[in-house]
């Protein structure tokens, strides 16, 4: 069997290939595997967590809320 960087086998006692361990790091293609045969799942966190970041704000828009106020404080 060829080797192959990132994807390890493991036989049992007799032989038999039992395990394969693969690095997601190195063969993403792996994880929408893992997806399509309900291994893993998306969680509720990263579902608000894309949510999140899809009703987040600029950097501008935020120096732009934020001067005002800062302003406001310092020329007290």
């Amino acid at each position: 069997m060829t080797r192959i960087a990132g994807i390890q086998i493991e036989k049992d006692r007799k032989g038999h290939l039992a395990y394969a361990r693969f690095n997601l790091k190195k063969h993403p293609e792996a994880i929408e595997l893992l997806h399509k045969v309900g291994a893993i799942e998306e969680s509720e966190f990263d579902k608000e967590f894309e949510e999140g970041c899809k009703r987040g704000i600029t950097g501008e828009e935020l120096m732009n809320r934020l001067r005002p106020r800062l302003k406001k404080l310092f020329n007290k």
